[in-house]
Order: C-alpha cells, then structure tokens, then sequence
C-alpha cells in the first residue's frame, strides 16, 4: 500500500473517531487525552467508586412466576451488517461493558486506596467483532492492578460484525479505536 492510500485511509478513519496505527507519529498520553477532550468532552466514560466498594462481576437477574415474562427463541436472529463501525456502535458496546471497567477499579483501590487517573484504551476490533489487540496508556497505569485487571476484560468485548468496505472499494480487516477513562475515588 503506497502512502498516499495510508494517509487517505488515516484521515477517512479519523472521520469515524477511529485511529490507524501505521504511519501516525508517536504521541504522548497527555497529548492524546487532551486532543480527545478537545474533540468530544463528553465522550469520556467516568468511573468512580468507594475505597473498599465490592462490585461482582456479573449479576444474573431470573424471574420465576405468574408475573415474570420469559422470552425463548431458536437460532440467532442477527441485525444487518454494516460497512463500518460508527461511534454509536462502540460506545454503546463500551457502556455496556461499564461495570467490568468498576470491578477492576474496584479491585485496583483494595490494593492502592489512593489510586485514581486517566486513560486511554484502545483496541483493534476485528471485522467478527472480536477485540484483537488491547493497549492501555500511560503505561504505567496499563502495569498497575487496574491495567492488568482491565486488559483481559476488553479483549473479551464482542462489537458488532461488519464488513469493513470503505466508499474507495477498499474493505478493511480491523479497526482501531481509542476511548477516555477517568476513574477517581468517591468520597
């Protein structure tokens, strides 16, 4: 790929809040997260929690009785595919996903009652929707509990499929994307 198709597919990407990996110059962490502020200050996802707070990790709610309603189907009915990968698509995928991010919070602040900062993860998410790679910055957050606790969870997140087909007639095998944290301590 010559690089001038690299380029055009960096800024196409940068249109959709995703990022390429080749090509771009090395930013530091704080350059990153405050270019990510400049661009969407309401796009960072904010955990906070109690020194000592237990969050489980999954919470499975049955209903049993002549009020509950249950629902049964067979085989999967999925949604259309899409081309790409929006925002919405990610970030609804990340909210759901929340309460794993406060779990390890959780868990980093039973081991470091102080522990609280920023970050940014980013991932590259496979046409199937499988996470492929995971890397958290600053490094030393990604070396912490919470980075180490935080890593395994994401490369579990399922997205949804897509195709990757850009306008050009290029098709893309994985995207990458990088989302905001804040995390401090409740008081």
């Amino acid at each position: 790929m010559n690089r001038r198709c690299v380029l055009g597919l960096a800024l196409a990407m940068a249109g959709l809040g995703l990022t390429a990996q080749a090509g771009s110059p090395k930013e530091s962490f704080q350059q990153k997260w405050q270019k990510i502020l400049r661009q969407k200050p309401d796009q960072v996802f904010k955990i906070s929690a109690k020194v000592g707070e237990e969050i489980p990790e999954a919470t499975l709610k049955l209903s049993f009785g002549p009020d509950s309603l249950t629902s049964v189907s067979r085989g999967k009915s999925e949604a259309p595919v899409k081309d790409m990968l929006g925002d919405a698509d990610i970030s609804g995928v990340v909210n759901r996903n929340l309460r794993e991010i406060k779990f390890c919070y959780c868990s980093a602040l039973k081991a470091d009652p102080q522990f609280e900062g920023e970050a940014i993860v980013a991932m590259r998410i496979k046409n199937s929707g499988e996470v492929a790679d995971v890397l958290i910055d600053p490094l030393d957050i990604s070396a912490h509990h919470f980075g180490k606790c935080l890593a395994p969870r994401v490369a579990r997140w399922k997205f949804p499929r897509f195709t990757g087909k850009k306008e050009n007639g290029l098709r893309l095998k994985s995207i990458s994307y990088e989302f905001p944290l804040a995390f401090n301590r409740a008081e």
